[in-house]
Order: C-alpha cells, then structure tokens, then sequence
C-alpha cells in the first residue's frame, strides 16, 4: 500500500535513479557552460566573470556569444544570475570536498531541479484534492514522458525557469484562495498586523514576490508575468497597501539588484550583455515562431510531447473544476510564447524541442491531472493515456542518447544546402514541415546506424559501477517505498542515504587524470592564460587557486576580444602562467613574445603536447650595474640583479657589432656557496623571438629572469654564473679589459640586500 508520506520519497527515488543513466559530466551547450563559469569564478575567486571560458567567444557567430566585455576588461556571462546563483552550492560542495570534481557536481543540478519541480507537481496535485496516485503518476509523466527528461543532462537555465515559475503558481494559488478567509480572521484580531504579515497566506504572497524575482532573474523578460501573476492574486479581493507591498517589494528588490549586477558589469544598469546590434532582438516573424514552437517537426511541443495533446482536454477539464488556476496556467503558457515566438533564436540553438517553452510545461503537464483521474474510472481513456505516455517516454530516449551536437553534424552533412539558403521561404519550409529535419527523425536514424550514446556510463563501454548506482537507486527507492516495517522517518532516512551515495558515486567517478595535471603543472596558482580549445570545459575544474582566461588562438595584436582580455590579465597577478599549443618563438605567437620582451620569465613546462611557462609581471627593475664583458662578438652591456622575499630578479641588456651568422643561446647559473647549481635558465635571447642572427649593429637585446627562493634563503656568497653557447661549444669570454676568462663563463657576486 502506497502511503502519502512516502510517494514523494518513490518519485525522487525513480526520477534521480533513471537521470543518472541519462547523466553527463560536463555540459556541451554554451549557455550551460557560461552559467556555470560564472558560478565556479564566484565560489573559487569571488568573482562574476566568465573568463575560463572565454574562448568559447571564438566558436560561436557574434550574435550568439554567451559573454560581453565589461568595464574592467574581463568577460561577463550575457544570462541572468539566478540560475548561475543556484549552482553555487553545488559548486562549493565540490570545492570544499577534494573528491568531487566541479563540473561533475554542478552537472546534477538540473536533475535535482527536475526532480523537485516533479515533487511540487505532485504537491498542487495534492492540494487540488487529487488523489495520490493521480498525483504521483502526474510527477511521473513530467519527469519521464516530457522533454524535460532530456534537459537533465543540460545546464540550460530553462529547467529552474519553470520550477520558479511553478511555485509562484502554487503560492498565488495559495494565498488567492485563502484570501478572504484570512481577511476575515484578521478584521478582528487586537494582533491584524502581526497575523497579516506571519499568517501562511500572506508568507505565500511574499514567497510569489520573492519567486518571480529570482524568476525575472533568469531572464528579463519574464517581467510579463508580473501583471498577470498580481491580477489573478488581487482580482476580486479587498486591496490593501500592505498586500501589495508584500508582493511588489521583493519584485522591486530584485529588479535592483539585477540593475546593480549589470551597472557593476557594464557600466549601465540596463545592459545585460546581449548583442542586439549583432542581430539578437525580437526580429523574428511572430506567426512563424509560433508555428514552429507548437507544430513544426523541427522544434514544435506536440512532436516531442505527445501526451501534451491530451493536456488539452485535461484543461477544458481543469477549467470546470479550477477556473481560476486553469485561466491563469493558460495566460502563463500563452504569454510564455509569445515572448520567445518574436526571438531571434526561437529554436532555442542547437537543442531537443521547443526550449523556450520548458518553464510553462509544467503548467502544461498539471492539465494532464484531470485526465489522469479520469483514466482510472475508464479503460479506454487509460489504454489512450498509456499510449501516448509510451510514445512521448520514447521520444525523450531518444533525445537522451545523443548530443544534440552529433545531429546538427548529421542536419549539415544531409540538409544543410537547403537550411543555408538565401531562400527564406524554402529554409522555412523545410524547418516548419518536413520531418526528415527533425532531430527526432535524426536520432532515431543515429540508433539504427548504432551511433555511440552519450550518456557516460555507457559512452565509453559499460561502466558497471555507475550502472548499479542507478539501479540501487531506484530499486532502494521501490523497497523503502512499500516495506511495511519501516515508518515513514525511516524510509525516508533509507531514501536519503541512497540518494547521497549514488550521487557521489557518479561524481565521483568522473575526476579527470587531465585536470589533476593541470593543477600539478600550473603551480604556483596565480592568473593563467590559456591559447587553446584542447581543454575545454576541463579548465573550471581546476581547484588549485589559479585564475584562468581562455583565449582561442590564433589570434592578432588587432583582435579587440583578445587584446582586451590579455591587457586585463597582465594586471591580475605578479605570477602569470602561459599555455599554449605554439611552439617555441612562433613568430605568430604575439602574446608570449611579449611576455619574453617586458616581463621575468621563471619556467617551462609541458603537459598534453602544450607548453606551460611561468612569467613573473613585477615590473622590471633599472639596469643599474654596467657590464662589458665580451662572449665572442656579444656583449653585456650591462645588468641587474635584485633580490626579494620571493627570489632573485635578474636582468640582462646585450649587443653585438654585428649579427652572427649562427644563432647562438646564453646559460644563466645560480650558484650556492659550495659553487653547486641552485637553478638555471638555457634559452636564446627572449625566448627565441629576438636570436643574435637577427641582431642589428649594437641594437639592445634585454633578457629577464626570475628565480624563486623560499622565504629567508640565506645567499651569502652565492653567485651567478653567465655563458654563451653556439654550435654546442661555449664562447670566448673577455673582461670589460679585454683579458681572455679561460672559464668560458663569467661569475657575478649576489651582494644584495633584501629589500
């Protein structure tokens, strides 16, 4: 027997068991990527930026990057901050605990959201006086035969949209029709302003201000709701100042705060980021979007809701028994797209279905609710229920198995002459009518041709451990469920112990040998520039306090993006770490050409086929000691050398007559006082970027070098030693007197004193 303190606990145990076999470790789609850049720099550096992902901002065509230069130089995420707000804790829990990765952590989250906006369906099921099965089974059809099923492996913001949507629903809900009854309580109470604003409805009314903030949030334009959301609450009531206050004020807060992130960003309280003069706007035909919304087989919501068509009965249902909540779920659904029809992107991008309308599904879905009960008093009505819940739960396999990606692959290999057209009229005819487009049609031909699935326990061969995480999962769920020797409290102990475990296991198992290098190699932390797409997403999982800009390359000194972000590195840190893919002394390698020509270079270091070198920015000390000693044709023609807490800073000014016809490397020793080699630096001058053989006539060459020390070194008689080297023999040395050093090097006294 199903008892009602323990159907929710049966609903998350089945909903997170069956997303843990749909799970992946990372996100794919860029929006997800950029929401959770922002979450990761605000948790690990207090930061709101995007830069570890910068170099997405080349992948993508102007009007559909994810970030925007701020003020200071860095890149800010163009998405609201609620979304990346709620990753947070996921992301900290990771953080703080050294077995979980970061972004196999923060990839829960919309499996958690999904589940809990399944657990709030099944509530306002309960609070409309169904029963507990209609309830349950309502839970169950969002969760498993809607399109949300696929969202979970996505860090779209989407899902948290329509939960936060929901549960405005539910407490406007809640306090409109308590309203007049709490009224009247409080007419004769000597404590009316107390009650009336601790009372539950009125709680309720604050919570549906509170929501739609966090709601507007996620996107702006989710102010429309406002209006509707405050007449459905207040229609028919005795308004009063403090009611609305309770409503408005936190909608008002929040719109302040959201002002003051974007002023904090950009300069201007209403920029958020997006590139309207790149083409992003509402500029698309409002009929078109609508269509394509609800019916096209490329991204409309019957295609790949199927049981959707019966939520239309179910809210002519719904009307005669809840009129009120039924108008309002429809004005929400309605209003919803509208907004996105007119968009752009109405498509959403490179996505499963009719994105834009996944925050008014679960309005949609509690249509379904009469048509649920209903169904248990009549079979031919439960046998048409039972088809199209199969049918739509197919579906959402389908889009569970794949990255949406490898489909727009297989779209551009097969269609995409006729979808690039200049045509618009042929473009959106293929888009709006032909199935063949569809991405259901596209993954259903990707599982017959045994395209390799996505979900990661089974992407790589069959990984048994996370295999038997889900279906313990699931199956403790079931046992605790329906085991009559353990209470409720019991049950949902047992419950919660599960879910625990088998999330960690999964996270887990996703921890990267490619990130724990990262982290090894790129130590000491300090700002780390990256020039290269080889690590991806991998580069938020990076926990060692290092602060990451990724930069796509190639790139040239007159690409704004990249000067401006390179610019804002070069200010963060003393400590710089370089990595990129060039080799050394590419001439099209600008940045660390001038990393060698104004900045203390300290180590190189590879991982993956890219080298890491470690710069020190301190700006550069006066050449105060004069040289002149001789290495062959080459000069010293003068010197620095200065000692920190830190280390020692050494810089070198060369010259030649004339070039040298082979290009020769110089050799720079630190000695201890037993004259043993402390550490060294062997390269040609700057790196290579500026070799003698392209010296001109006593043109100044200046190399830089740091060495770092631990705190308090005692480097009393310790000594520099300088050479050069050509073809493998080292250089005659001459004194600033022209004397032979038959040493082939000279030693330079460290008699300094620590600043």
């Amino acid at each position: 027997m199903l008892r009602r303190s323990k159907a929710p606990l049966l609903l998350t145990c089945l909903l997170l068991g069956v997303y843990l076999l749909i799970y992946v470790p990372a996100p794919i789609d860029a929006d997800g990527q950029a929401l959770l850049a922002v979450a990761d720099t605000a948790v690990q550096h207090g930061r709101l930026d995007m830069n570890v992902i910068g170099y997405t901002e080349w992948l993508l065509t102007p009007d559909g990057r994810m970030g925007n230069l701020g003020v200071d130089g860095a890149l800010y995420a163009k998405k609201g901050p609620t979304p990346s707000l709620a990753l947070m804790p996921l992301v900290a829990l990771a953080h703080f605990t050294p077995w979980l990765p970061i972004q196999a952590t923060a990839m829960l989250f919309n499996a958690l959201i999904t589940t809990f906006t399944a657990l709030a369906l099944y509530t306002f099921a309960r609070w409309q006086n169904y029963d507990e099965w209609t309830a349950l089974a309502l839970g169950l059809i969002f969760g498993f035969a809607t399109f949300a099923a696929t969202y979970v492996k996505t860090l779209f913001g989407e899902p948290l949209a329509g939960f936060l949507l929901l549960l405005t629903v539910m407490f406007a809900h809640s306090f409109q029709r308590s309203a007049i009854s709490g009224q009247l309580l409080t007419q004769h109470s000597a404590l009316s302003t107390f009650n009336s604003i601790l009372s539950p409805q009125h709680l309720a009314l604050i919570a549906s201000g509170m929501l739609l903030a966090l709601l507007i949030g996620v996107n702006t334009v989710y102010v429309v709701f406002v209006p509707v959301i405050a007449l459905y609450i207040f229609w028919g009531q005795k308004i009063r100042v403090l009611d609305m206050a309770k409503f408005f004020v936190p909608i008002a807060l929040g719109l302040a705060l959201l002002g003051l992130y974007n002023w904090g960003r950009f300069g201007s309280p209403l920029t958020s980021g997006y590139h309207f003069a790149e083409g992003e706007g509402f500029n698309n035909p409002l009929l078109i979007g609508l269509y394509g919304l609800f019916f096209s087989p490329y991204r409309g919501l019957f295609w790949y809701n199927p049981i959707l068509i019966l939520a239309i009965p179910g809210w002519l249902m719904l009307r005669l028994q809840i009129p009120r909540l039924a108008w309002l779920a429809l004005a929400l659904i309605v209003l919803q797209a509208l907004a996105f029809a007119s968009w752009w992107s109405w498509h959403g991008g490179i996505v499963w279905g009719p994105r834009f309308l996944l925050p008014a599904l679960p309005l949609a879905t509690l249509a379904l609710a009469p048509i649920i009960e209903a169904a248990r008093k009549w079979r031919f009505l439960f046998v048409i229920l039972g088809v199209f819940t199969l049918l739509s739960i197919g579906v959402q396999v389908l889009g569970s198995l794949y990255n949406y990606l490898t489909y727009d692959g297989y779209l551009r290999i097969h269609y995409w002459p006729d979808l690039s057209t200049a045509n618009e009229t042929l473009r959106n005819s293929r888009v709006m009518f032909d199935p063949a487009i569809s991405p259901i049609t596209g993954h259903l031909a990707l599982l017959m041709a045994r395209w390799r699935a996505e979900p990661i326990w089974i992407a790589n061969g069959i990984d048994v451990v996370h295999l038997i995480s889900a279906l313990a999962l699931i199956a403790i769920g079931i046992f605790a469920t329906f085991s009559r020797r353990l209470n409720s409290k019991r049950a949902w102990l047992v419950g919660a112990v599960a879910i625990f475990v088998s999330l960690n296991i999964v996270a887990v198992r996703q921890n990267s040998d490619m990130v724990r290098a990262l982290e090894q190699t790129l130590q000491p932390p300090g700002t780390v520039v990256t020039v290269t797409t080889h690590f991806d997403t991998a580069l938020m999982d990076v926990d060692n306090g290092a602060r990451i800009i990724a930069i796509n390359a190639p790139t040239s000194p007159d690409d704004a993006l990249a000067q401006t972000l390179w610019d804002y590195a070069l200010h963060q840190n003393k400590t710089l770490w370089y990595l990129t893919w060039y080799g050394m002394a590419d001439p099209a390698n600008w940045q660390e050409r001038q990393l060698w020509q104004t900045t203390y270079f300290v180590t190189e270091r590879t991982i993956a086929n890219h080298r890491a070198l470690r710069f020190d920015l301190t700006p550069p000390i006066e050449l105060d000691q004069s040289g002149g000693w001789h290495f062959g044709s080459i000069k010293l023609t003068s010197y620095a050398l200065a000692k920190s807490s830190d280390g020692l800073r050494i810089s070198l000014q060369w010259s030649a007559h004339q070039p040298l016809a082979e290009n020769a490397s110089w050799f720079v020793h630190l000695l201890d006082a037993n004259g043993n080699i402390v550490a060294q630096q062997d390269r040609q001058p700057q790196g290579g970027y500026a070799p003698t053989s392209s010296w001109t006539s006593d043109q100044p060459v200046t190399d830089r070098l740091f060495f770092p020390l631990p705190a308090n070194t005692d480097t009393l008689h310790w000594q520099v030693r300088i050479g050069w080297v050509q073809s493998g023999e080292r250089l005659d040395v001459f004194d600033p007197g022209g004397a032979p050093l038959s040493e082939g090097f000279i030693l330079l006294p460290l008699k300094i004193d620590t600043p």
